[in-house]
């Protein structure tokens, strides 16, 4: 099922919030001197981070020991993702530097990691950021039927049991988005409801160069080069795939699968009954925000109603504006969420999953 094009509600109370809220967040960078772009915090960090991921994963082919070889690749799995989220994230949506053709050449960053930078940016941008959570819209939310997240979702009989085997699922999330998902979004692209999107050529040559040069380096060279049998190299592979499955998994759930997660769908004319500026905030919640490490590890995504209502504003400044946020929400009441830990937004997803796993048919267009 496909939607025309969505049109959200004005409210004249959730327009003022946006005002005074950008408002203060001008404000902020006024008094702070800084632009909107990434800072020398963001720079050193993601030199440092991409530095340490190349060296990790260079030091797979000089392992000499298994353990060492296995720690090389759950290391790089676990840095696959914080190189993505502090790098090629902020570089898709052109806030990493104020120069675009700079953001467009860190977007390959994405390549480098194996995945489709190009592929990554036209379901996230073009199809996440303008409809979160919408039914059929939301391209980064539905990837399967094998897990049950929409209310109004077919309910198929092994649902029932998606809180036991998801957790299980998850632990595959990146070797299919690398070796599979990839290449079926780029044959049968659908952005929002749009299908047949035409892709440049060039854009499937940089795919496939971009498998070929992630399976060469963490799987061709290491059987060729290293001393161990192409089991163990293989074994460490799937580690490297466990580690990054998992690592990105608590990102993208507690962002927006959470048992108070909620899925608005249009009415037949593609209108949604509220604001764009209060469905990010029911669509979205934060968690851990007031935890340093998880910050800086995940690009701020733990900050994501500031990156939602901010895409436009590079990761490094959503701490500052999470704070006015929190503020501004108070003083007009608007529903912003917070799992206040990271293990929290965890139990929040289960929750969600078993709450989904009971067959039950939601036509509503907003579910609380």
């Amino acid at each position: 099922m496909s939607y025309p094009r969505i049109t959200f509600k004005q409210c004249e109370k959730e327009q003022l919030f946006l005002a005074v809220l950008s408002e203060r967040v001008t404000n902020y960078f006024s008094k702070t001197n800084q632009s909107k772009y990434g800072n020398h915090i963001a720079q050193i960090k993601a030199t440092l981070l991409l530095s340490t991921y190349l060296i990790t994963s260079s030091s797979i082919l000089v392992a000499k020991s298994l353990p060492v070889l296995y720690l090389m690749y759950a290391t790089s799995g676990m840095l696959t993702i914080f190189v993505a989220l502090n790098i090629a994230h902020d570089a898709a949506h052109g806030t990493l530097s104020k120069k675009q053709r700079r953001n467009n050449f860190l977007l390959h960053t994405f390549d480098l990691l194996g995945a489709s930078g190009y592929m990554w940016k036209l379901k996230h941008v073009y199809s996440h950021h303008p409809h979160v959570n919408i039914p059929d819209k939301d391209g980064d939310i539905k990837q399967s039927n094998l897990v049950r997240i929409f209310p109004n979702a077919q309910f198929l009989k092994f649902h029932k049991y998606q809180h036991i085997y998801m957790p299980i699922l998850y632990a595959f999330y990146t070797i299919v988005w690398l070796l599979f998902r990839d290449f079926r979004d780029f044959f049968n692209t659908d952005i929002s409801g749009k299908p047949n999107v035409k892709h440049d050529p060039i854009e499937f040559l940089k795919l496939f160069l971009g498998k070929v040069i992630f399976l060469s380096r963490f799987l061709i060279l290491p059987a060729l080069i290293c001393s161990f049998s192409f089991s163990t190299i293989l074994f460490g592979f799937f580690i490297f795939h466990i580690c990054a499955s998992y690592t990105v998994a608590l990102a993208l759930i507690s962002a927006h699968v959470g048992e108070h997660s909620v899925y608005p769908s249009p009415d037949k004319s593609g209108s949604i009954d509220h604001s764009w500026a209060y469905h990010q905030m029911i669509t979205t919640c934060d968690f851990a925000t007031q935890n340093p490490i998880i910050t800086h590890l995940f690009g701020s995504f733990n900050h994501h109603v500031a990156h939602h209502l901010y895409p436009n504003i590079c990761h490094i400044h959503y701490p500052a504006i999470t704070q006015i946020l929190k503020e501004i929400s108070e003083e007009y009441g608007m529903p912003y969420q917070e799992n206040h830990r990271l293990w929290d937004a965890v139990k929040s997803h289960f929750k969600f999953l078993k709450m989904r796993s009971k067959q039950q048919q939601s036509v509503h267009f907003l579910e609380m």
